[in-house]
This record gives C-alpha cells, structure tokens and sequence, in this order.
C-alpha cells in the first residue's frame, strides 16, 4: 500500500450559515455540479463537471482521458492518459471533505458541528502495488457562520501522482475520502477576497495611477490586449475588528524587486487569493505553459514575500473588464477581478447586485470563461513554488 501524505492548508476560506445536513453519508448523487480539474503529466488539462446518473444514488465525471463514478462507498478512477494531478472541488455541489476523525464531542475539539467523524483519502488494498507515495492536499478551509474554522472541512482536495513512474497514474484506482453535504444548497461560499489594496500604482494611457482613483472608462495597459477601458472599480474596506475576526484578510507584501526583473518596482500589497504571473522555464517543463496565475498566499514561501499582520486596516478594490485580464500593478504583472460561482460569493450584496447590473449575462451563466493565463491546481502552484524556491530562481524571468 502506498504512503500517502495529507496536508491541510487553511487558504482560501469558505463560509457556511446553516452546516451540514443531518444525514452526513453523502452518495454520488450529491455531488452534482463538482468540478474536477485534471492536469497530465505532458502538462495538459482537462476539467470536467460531475452530474448524478441516477436519482438516488450515483454520480460521474467523464472526459476524452479520464472517467470517474461513485455510489455511496469506493469511488472508481479510469485513465488512459498519465495524469499528474487530480483536484476536486466540492464548492459548486455545496459539499466539503471530512479530513479528521474527531467526533462532534471530542473535548478537544477539532470537529464542526454535525460533521461526525470523517477521514482523509485512502485507496483500497487493490492498489497497493502503486510504486511510489501519494500526496494529498487539501485547501478551502471551511468554517461556521461566526466562529473559527475547527481544521476538518474543506471544499477542495488535490492528489498529486507525479512522483508515479510515468509521472502521473495510469490505469484504474479505487479510493475514497469522506464527504458531507450542506444542509442548504446555496449554503457555501468563499471569504477569501481577490484585489489590490489602496494605494497601489496600475499603469494606465495616463502613466501609473493610484488603484483608487481609477473610474469607469480609465483606459488601463494590459498584458497582450493592449489599453482596455475599466468596466467597474468595486471596493472593500476591513477594519480592525474584522481583521482581527478573520486573520486570512490581511494583505500579502510584496517586497520590491522579489519576484524578478526588478518587479515589483514598489512593495506590492495584495488579498491572499489574488493572482500574480509567474513566468520561468520552470514553469514552462510543470506546466507546459509559458506563463501561469499563481495565488499571492503561496509566494509567502519566497524571500521577500509574506503576509502583513501589522495594517490596522485595509481598503480591497476589484478592477472589472469585460473580460480577465493581466494588469501591471506597481510594473508586476496580476490578474484583474475573474468572475466564478465562487469569487461571486465574495462580493457584498450591493457590490453583486451592481454587478448584476453591468453584466447579467455572465452572472446569470458561468462568468467570463477562460483566464488570462492558465491557472494550475493548488498542488500544481505549491510544487511551482518550491522548485523556484530550490533552484533559487525568480518567478519573473526574461
């Protein structure tokens, strides 16, 4: 049997009101709307919607390499294709992962109400023969309405298989991990906030402006589709109280020049979720792309980044185009707002309704479609990091 290491990572923060169901043992059916994304060893990807194949018990997931089923026990696992990483995320379905084994009682707490006992993944004894170790991450950190999250819900898993020989998993492999559903459909959204803070310089037709003095109609440099006119400016202040009630919505520092070329040219402060570029032959031999969205909070482990706990409080913008687009921030190149099921979720009721307003169309459907640049599974990014961080290379190079 192989080894498989479990780390759970408390970024990207979801929320939910009501809790869990009472009925706790989620089937395949339940799972409908879950996104997977599946990236190859030849660093190809491919992303597939799971829906219900019956009306009680089972659900799949099928696509041109990889196809994926569960009833109420094992969930089954076909490839054809060397397939390095696998990340689910359960957030579209309003349902988390079970990591811990503590009971709701446990005296020393590390169970949210009415999850149970849960457990990380695991294969079945059919897949021993597999000839290397498993690495299984967890992120969307998930807590209830009011109080900390306990550390055992997360709405998003990644199993990474490429230290596999063939540099991912080829063939068939049964496992399981535990699942519980939202007592309300709805009921999960993320916390996280994704945008510049004020004060920041974004290069414009008019030279670098501060953030907050952008306007609708400001024409603004992009990376690749030249000067591109501001559809909204939304904002998001968080004072002390709230910083000191959820510790994620402190802002990531980005020390000038730590991220290469000279970039940024000033320190650069960003929301924990928000997307910088990274652009290396390393990036280009685990991605297969030239250039990827890579999310603030994992730089902290390069010099020259972390997050910065010492703002009494901090001011948020969201910069809207009619599509997502690179920006330079400070002369770095980061993503402008990129409209999901998910980052909708964090936008006050105002800023959604306003939203609402300016594009129907993509609140109604699926958002914008594809990112500026490709953006890899979690597991994917910290991988980047570390290897950046090994070879000592900048994520920006020429």
């Amino acid at each position: 049997m192989p080894g498989i290491v479990i780390n759970r990572l408390d970024e990207d923060p979801h929320e939910t009101v009501h809790g869990i169901r009472d009925d706790t043992s989620s089937r395949g059916v339940d799972l409908d709307g879950a996104r997977i994304t599946l990236t190859y060893a030849d660093g190809t990807t491919e992303t597939l919607t799971w829906h219900a194949t019956d009306p009680y018990t089972n659900g799949a997931a099928v696509g041109e390499n990889t196809q994926m089923s569960f009833g109420y026990d094992w969930h089954h696992l076909e490839t054809t294709k060397p397939l390095a990483t696998m990340e689910i995320d359960l957030q579209p379905a309003s349902s988390v992962f079970d990591t811990t084994t503590a009971p709701d009682d446990d005296p020393n707490g590390g169970s949210t109400p009415m999850s149970l006992e849960g457990f990380p993944f695991r294969v079945n004894a059919d897949s021993r023969d597999l000839a290397s170790d498993l690495e299984v991450t967890y992120t969307g950190i998930v807590n209830l309405a009011g109080s900390p999250p306990a550390g055992d819900l997360f709405t998003t898993m990644t199993v990474d298989f490429s230290a596999l020989p063939e540099g991912g998993l080829v063939g068939s492999l049964d496992w399981k991990t535990d699942i519980d559903t939202m007592r309300e459909e709805g009921d999960l959204v993320s916390t996280g906030v994704a945008c510049f803070t004020r004060g920041t310089l974004i290069t414009t037709d008019k030279g670098d402006l501060p953030v907050e003095t952008l306007a609708p109609g400001a024409r603004v440099l992009t990376q690749g589709n030249g000067y591109q006119e501001l559809v909204a400016a939304l904002r998001r202040s968080v004072g002390a109280s709230e910083l000191a009630r959820n510790p994620k919505l402190y802002p990531i520092r980005i020390s000038a020049g730590a991220l290469g070329a000279g970039l940024p040219k000033r320190d650069l402060m960003v929301s924990r979720q928000h997307r910088m570029v990274a652009r290396s032959g390393i990036v280009k031999r685990v991605c297969g792309a030239m250039a990827v969205l890579v999310a603030a909070i994992r730089l902290t482990e390069l010099p020259g980044v972390h997050i910065d706990d010492r703002v009494a409080q901090v001011e948020y913008f969201h910069l809207i185009f009619k599509q997502h687009e690179v920006v330079y921030a400070e002369g770095a190149p980061s993503e402008s707002f990129l409209l999901t099921a998910e980052t909708i979720g964090t936008l006050s009721h105002a800023q959604r309704e306003e939203f609402a307003t300016l594009f129907p169309t993509l609140v109604a459907g699926d958002g914008f479609g594809a990112s500026a640049h490709p953006i890899p599974p979690g597991a994917v990014q910290k991988r980047l990091i570390e290897k950046h961080k090994k070879n000592g290379r900048v994520l920006l190079s020429v």
